[in-house]
């Protein structure tokens, strides 16, 4: 009895050897190759003939293997073909996995092919490493493939596919990645115009961001592999950790500067923190030594969880800018999860929903573009918002103030009005009490005789010539400028009046204007130099020359006479009435005076106020 069940064990260990041995058909294409393939992880890291000898295969059973990251594990594949028709059959498998760094093809009375991105020169340019097999008619072939990988998840699958079909699947694939790197170059140039139409950082930041996606998923798609040397596949292999990082350290500055987290100090701490870890990763897990982009793509990970509940939170508490942001962010969790869940080794889907991870990251950045069509309306409705209320609260003070001006302008004239009041009757005043004094001056001098009554007749035009600007003044509406024109000629009428000769009087004063007080010097200095000319011009007819100019204020009198003064002996001696004019010139307007004697006397007065 025990026999019996001995040999029904045996039997059935064989038959189960022999179903899990079954040739794959090499005649017809397959999608999940690797259901119908025998797999054996190696920790040992045996060779070819090892393996073949002694290696135990199982059957995958699964259409797609996913190892994590398995630095110090090989993975072999077993794959036993049989070409079931009548003819030649010439097939493409493909290692859907373009991150695979070595592939190498065993096949029986063959060398070995060796693939992946250490070897791109041996590859054709597709996405994904690709072999081309060929069996004759009903001939059974044996194929291996040995697969390492250090820099990222040991994750592939595998399919069979006629040539055509494969280069018509390739084309299609090619076409979706090269549409969805379009559509992130001219998001990158659309937002780099921004930035260079207005300068503002955050267009420029959300460059930086779409920079290191572009060259993130340049790799993850297969792009670099195709398009660029051997030297800088190489150098890309080994910066995993540093483009995911590079990634979302541009995505937390852009983030920053959009939300504004400087209101919002706990968030502002918390970007500031995953900025230092993007920075601090790298060198300490991205080497060859100590190895672990694990780290920073978890640390990724919590980010764009953590960047979806900020934008929420903020919009929130009144930042609508976030709106869009949010919505965005939405569609990037969605393709960004995946990508991580898979290149953690968490989930295995990524060959099957490629096409909607790049779709969805597509769509995040055309929203967040959106997002800053959206933030210039936002700011542009709460400017008109801010511009209305400013406009109002504008109206309403220029309301008050144009009241208190009313009421400030009716008590500044009430004032003025009572100050040229005081003025004029002070000038009044001043101007009687020097009729007053000119009067005694005049009772004085009745009842003198001679040189004594010459000089009282001198003091009374002295004190004359300033009674007359006090007076000229009370009697205007100006109280503070003194037109020259017409006071000039008033102390020419009053001297002339005494003055028995003929008088020819060219006089040349126009829009002259001065203050009281140098007025009044220039009053006594016109009064002494008549004087003068009316004592010792000896010809029958005298005649006087007086001229006043004004440019900006910057003032010259002339005063000539035509008295022939042969019989002075020196016309320009200093007599009291010269030392006054020239102490009222140089001292009181700071001016200078020339003397010329020509055909006449000449007087010449310049000076500035």
């Amino acid at each position: 009895m025990l026999y019996q069940k001995i040999i029904f064990f045996i039997s059935c260990l064989l038959v189960s050897s022999i179903l899990d041995a079954k040739p794959i058909d090499f005649f017809k294409d397959s999608d999940t190759l690797l259901e119908d393939a025998q797999i054996y992880i190696d920790k040992e890291k045996l060779d070819f003939a090892q393996i073949k000898e002694s290696a135990i295969f199982q059957k995958s059973e699964k259409k797609d293997i996913h190892l994590g990251f398995a630095k110090d594990v090989v993975l072999w594949i077993k794959l036993p073909f049989y070409n079931t028709h009548d003819k030649s059959v010439s097939k493409i498998l493909e290692v859907q996995n373009p991150l695979l760094e070595s592939v190498f093809l065993y096949q029986d009375g063959s060398p070995v092919i060796k693939k992946g991105t250490k070897y791109i020169k041996n590859q054709k340019k597709s996405l994904n490493t690709t072999f081309r097999l060929v069996l004759l008619p009903h001939e059974s072939k044996t194929h291996y493939l040995k697969i390492s990988n250090f820099t990222t998840a040991l994750r592939l699958g595998l399919g069979l596919y006629d040539e055509k079909r494969f280069l018509a699947y390739e084309y299609h694939k090619e076409m979706v990645v090269y549409i969805f790197f379009t559509v992130l170059f001219m998001v990158f140039v659309y937002n780099l115009l921004l930035y260079l139409y207005t300068h503002e950082k955050v267009y420029l930041l959300y460059c930086f961001y779409l920079f290191a996606l572009i060259f993130q998923q340049s790799t993850y798609l297969g792009l670099t592999q195709i398009h660029m040397p051997q030297w800088f596949v190489d150098i890309d292999d080994r910066s995993v950790l540093f483009k995911v990082n590079l990634m979302y350290f541009f995505a937390a500055l852009f983030s920053k500067t959009f939300l504004q987290t400087k209101s919002y100090p706990f968030l502002d701490r918390i970007y500031n923190l995953f900025i230092f870890l993007s920075v601090f990763e790298v060198p300490i897990f991205g080497t060859s030594y100590f190895y672990y982009p694990e780290v920073g793509i978890v640390t990724a990970l919590v980010f764009i969880f953590f960047n979806l509940y900020a934008g929420i939170y903020v919009y929130i508490q009144g930042y609508k800018q976030a709106r869009f942001f949010i919505l965005g962010w939405i569609f990037a969790v969605g393709g960004f999860m995946l990508m991580i869940l898979d290149g953690l080794g968490i989930i295995s889907v990524i060959q099957d929903v490629s096409t909607l991870v790049m779709v969805l990251i597509a769509l995040e950045s055309v929203i967040i573009s959106f997002a800053f069509v959206d933030r210039y309306v936002v700011l542009k409705a709460q400017k008109q918002e801010a511009d209305a209320l400013l406009i109002k609260e504008y109206a309403k003070r220029n309301t008050i103030i144009e009241r208190r001006i009313k009421e400030q302008t009716a008590s500044l004239n009430k004032a003025l009005q009572t100050k040229e009041i005081l003025f004029k009757e002070l000038h009044h005043r001043v101007k009687n009490n020097l009729q007053l004094i000119l009067s005694l001056i005049r009772i004085q001098a009745d009842g003198l005789d001679g040189k004594s009554k010459e000089k009282f007749r001198s003091l009374e035009g002295r004190i004359s010539a300033i009674a007359k600007a006090h007076q000229r003044l009370y009697m205007k509406d100006d109280l503070q400028n003194v037109d020259m024109h017409s006071y000039i000629l008033e102390i020419y009428n009053d001297l002339a009046s005494l003055c028995e000769k003929r008088i020819e009087l060219d006089m040349g004063i126009e829009s002259v204007y001065m203050p009281l007080r140098e007025a009044s010097y220039i009053g006594l200095i016109v009064n002494e130099l008549l004087t003068n000319s009316f004592k010792y011009v000896q010809e029958d007819i005298i005649k006087l020359e007086i001229k006043m100019y004004n440019k900006n204020r910057e003032y010259r009198l002339i005063i000539k006479d035509n008295a022939s003064h042969i019989k002075l002996d020196n016309p320009k001696k200093d007599t009291l009435g010269i030392t006054l004019v020239k102490m009222l010139v140089q001292n009181q307007l700071e001016g200078d005076l020339k003397i010329e004697i020509d055909d006449g006397l000449k007087y010449i007065m310049e000076f500035a106020l």
